[in-house]
């Protein structure tokens, strides 16, 4: 026998480990929604493929949803994507429309137009004036 380790051995440990999104080629986490499905118990066998899938759609439908938003942020000529723009984004997209119905809240906050602002103003000034 020779005294130096043989080839086989040297590859084995030389190969790194990666992740299953790296090996993917996804940003979003595969093992984080792989475990998410196991738990929620939605059915008593789960492929090996399906985690990657799904991750790989919620990856695609955030990167359009984000891009159609960014587009609105700077017709609006604005730095930054806020909520107002990222709900304009999805009422524009009609299946995205279909994905979030029922999802997407009614927010009283920076999130609601302008209008409907200027609007509940003067009706408490008018209320107080009387």
């Amino acid at each position: 026998c020779s005294e130096e380790p043989s080839k086989g051995s040297e590859a084995k440990a030389k190969k790194s480990r990666s992740s299953r999104s790296s090996r993917a080629g996804l940003l979003f986490p595969v093992s984080r929604v792989d475990r998410q499905l196991r738990r929620g118990h939605f059915a008593e066998r789960l492929g090996a493929r399906a985690p990657v899938y799904l991750a790989a759609v919620l990856q695609c439908v955030t990167h359009k949803t984000m891009d159609e938003a960014a587009k609105i942020s700077k017709e609006k000529k604005q730095q930054r994507i806020s909520p107002l723009h990222l709900k304009m984004a999805v009422q524009k997209s009609s299946v995205l429309k279909k994905l979030m119905r029922g999802s997407m809240r009614r927010q009283h906050s920076k999130a609601g137009s302008q209008s409907q602002r200027l609007a509940s103003r003067s009706r408490k000034k008018t209320t107080k004036s009387t």
